[in-house]
């Protein structure tokens, strides 16, 4: 294996499994459940899955300009 298709491999995989969360804090967040993160200081925290879904949605608005920028 190259160490370029071992990138490729990591990339699709670790994007397969931000795609997973999504989904399960869409179902989460539909059903008023909460979810648990760690905190900035390594401690853990529960959230609302509304709240971190939102998040998630805003970093991934703000990776997706960050894109278009490198591209220039």
């Amino acid at each position: 294996m190259t160490s370029q298709h071992t990138k490729e491999t990591t990339r699709k995989a670790a994007e397969a499994l931000q795609e997973a969360v999504r989904q399960e804090m869409e179902i989460k967040a539909k059903f008023g459940q909460q979810a648990v993160v760690c905190g900035r200081n390594g401690e853990t925290k529960v959230v609302s899955a509304k709240y971190l879904l939102q998040k998630m949605k805003n970093q991934q608005g703000d990776q997706g300009r960050n894109t278009k920028k490198e591209e220039r």
